[in-house]
């Protein structure tokens, strides 16, 4: 049997970023069509079932246009069935409201609740509670896959933490996740791997990398799982390190070469770091404008300090000498402070304009 494992789409979510009006309205249409897109795969890989491992939407208060369009693109499917385990976010959004269910969308209690396909059990409950493991009631036999959303941890079960070691010889072969943004996989016990799918759509810069689903292959013995890259469009951090820059041109060469090979539809930030010297400014206008129309999104962070010894200003007679060696006498400030501070002097004595 082979089933689709994802969650955390958060249909309806703010985008709270910097992008435009324009586009946060464009995002938000993808994420929602990006769950139609996941219905169309999941036919296309001829699974049996769809888990959902919770936060299907951002928050408990959806539109009535948009809970249509989830309830109708799984009513198109008959012959998945898809398993619903409601998160922290949309708590009872899907459910209420009068709407009518389709018949193959089948939903996880607050308390275990079963669902078996021959030699696979497929088990979740929506609420995370201390000793909940004690009554999980499955079989040797069979291939038995959990669905939780929380936090995998070895602490004690409760609240949004699940404890990793109440697992142990519990007979579970896949823990299928949500809460977690990306994937990744951890190990239960000798025969039993947990799983987190991660988000299928990255929606700010705190979800950079590649995003995707997972499938598994649940043949009565095992449980196999392969990743599968989906994201219409992926977000990346790029580092950019100035130390030893000479110039101005040499900055844009890293950056470009740190953003080559990236898709024109992806969103995109450059993170200016490193210990530059003190008389070269990064032109972050300059960045912007030679980049962004390359991408769907480009934005530029310049986080990069001074480097400064005060051995090279010892016998500077200039005033930017004198400025810096009165700068970095001043016990009451902090580094960040003075690397503000001969920022902003050496940017007036050289007719910078320096943004901080």
């Amino acid at each position: 049997m082979k089933i689709l494992h994802t969650s955390d789409l958060h249909i309806g979510s703010p985008l709270t970023s910097r992008l435009s009006p324009e586009k946060v309205r464009e995002r938000k249409g993808e994420l929602l069509s990006n769950f139609e897109r996941l219905v169309e795969e999941a036919l296309y890989q001829r699974v049996g079932a769809v888990i959902i491992a919770g936060d299907l939407f951002d928050s408990e208060k959806i539109t009535k246009s948009t809970k249509e369009r989830v309830l109708g693109a799984i009513s198109r499917c008959p012959s998945i069935d898809f398993l619903y385990l409601s998160g922290n976010h949309e708590k009872s959004a899907l459910t209420d409201g009068g709407s009518a269910l389709p018949d193959n969308l089948k939903l996880f209690g607050e308390g275990w609740t079963y669902f078996n396909y021959g030699e696979v059990c497929i088990a979740g409950r929506s609420e995370i509670a201390p000793g909940m493991f004690s009554s999980l009631d499955l079989d040797y036999t069979k291939t038995n896959i959990v669905v939780l959303h929380g936090a995998l941890a070895d602490g004690r079960t409760g609240g949004e933490i699940i404890g990793r070691r109440e697992l142990e010889g519990k007979h579970v072969d896949y823990l299928a996740l949500g809460h977690y943004h990306s994937y990744s996989v951890h190990k239960i016990d000798d025969t039993g791997i947990a799983v987190y799918a991660g988000t299928p759509e990255g929606r700010g810069f705190d979800e950079v990398g590649e995003k995707g689903f997972v499938i598994i292959d649940a043949d009565g013995r095992h449980a196999r799982h392969t990743f599968h890259r989906f994201a219409k469009r992926t977000l990346h951090i790029k580092e950019v390190d100035l130390t030893g820059a000479l110039d101005r041109r040499e900055i844009d060469a890293r950056v470009d070469s740190a953003l080559a090979g990236i898709p024109h539809t992806d969103l995109v930030r450059v993170r200016l770091c490193g210990r530059r010297a003190p008389e070269l400014f990064p032109d972050e206008g300059a960045i912007l404008s030679r980049w962004q129309n390359a991408f769907y999104h480009f934005e530029v962070k310049d986080e990069s300090a001074i480097r400064i010894d005060p051995e090279d200003y010892k016998n500077d007679k200039s005033l930017k000498g004198e400025f810096i060696r009165l700068v970095t006498s001043r016990p009451d400030l902090s580094d960040s402070e003075k690397d503000k501070i001969i920022r902003t002097g050496l940017a007036a004595l050289m007719g910078e304009v320096d943004e901080i």
